[in-house]
């Protein structure tokens, strides 16, 4: 008798044991989970957060978070990430803050969800799913990038901080280059402005140091300010326009912090 309730007393603690086992796996796993934080308005889930740990180096964005669609990553959600090198975003994501994903250094790829509506990936950069403006571009991509054909315009920060691309092919389809798009890309050292060309926005080549000549379109028409603040070697601007016909925002030529720079030439075509 003493032998049996002893086997069941094993038999009770090896049970015990295994589903307690099994406990400690979903607690780690909902604990992986948890890592990213969320908060849940009108029936949605938006990602306020996501670990900055040197066990993590990839990143998930789920399609929903306690039963409801995760729809919105929000503004300095995942910035400033030290290990991540791979970002995974979700199907139901519909908005990504333009300060979302800033200054990851060490990302090479974005990945997008094919069935999403409102965003994909291109070789790791994300676009709008329509194709027409190019979202971010991962920091850790190297060397030469042509954007995509019918892209017409890069949004604002989306190259942010992109120190390790050297040059950037525009489409003709370019309209639109946005605030801080090319912000401290300190390697860029040519880039295009194609025909068809209508915006500059306010720091959007600031402290691009690798530039040293750009020609710019008849069709440019803004030119907002400190568009190229610091680029202290971009000593020449040929600009194919009548001068009165831009808006020319404060000090949008290049500077050096602000000071005009002696070398610097400006030469009007037309």
């Amino acid at each position: 008798m003493k032998k049996r309730i002893l086997k069941v007393s094993a038999l009770l603690i090896c049970i015990c044991l295994l589903f307690s086992g099994c406990s400690s796996v979903t607690s780690l796993l909902s604990g992986e989970n948890e890592t990213i934080d969320y908060k849940i308005e009108n029936g949605e889930a938006i990602v306020t957060g996501v670990p900055n740990k040197s066990t993590v180096t990839k990143i998930v964005i789920p399609d929903k978070y306690e039963g409801v669609p995760v729809t919105k990553i929000a503004d300095f959600a995942a910035t400033n990430l030290e290990y991540v090198t791979e970002f995974h975003i979700g199907k139901n994501v519909e908005e990504i803050g333009v300060w979302a994903l800033e200054n990851n250094q060490h990302i090479k790829e974005y990945k997008v969800d094919e069935a999403n509506e409102y965003y994909c990936d291109i070789d790791g950069v994300i676009y709008t799913k329509d194709m027409k403006t190019v979202v971010f571009f991962p920091p850790a991509k190297e060397g030469e990038y042509v954007v995509a054909d019918g892209v017409e315009q890069i949004r604002t920060k989306a190259f942010y901080k992109c120190g390790k691309i050297t040059k950037v092919i525009l489409p003709d389809s370019i309209k639109f280059i946005n605030e801080k798009a090319f912000f401290r890309c300190g390697s860029l050292e040519d880039i295009n402005f194609p025909n068809g060309l209508e915006q500059i926005g306010k720091d959007a080549f600031a402290y691009c140091t690798a530039l040293t000549k750009v020609t710019l379109p008849e069709s440019i028409q803004e030119i907002q300010e400190y568009a190229f603040y610091n680029c202290t070697n971009l000593l020449e601007v040929n600009i194919d326009a009548n001068e009165s016909n831009i808006l020319l925002r404060e000090k949008w030529y290049p500077t050096n912090n602000g000071l005009d720079i002696t070398e610097l030439k400006i030469n009007w075509q037309k």
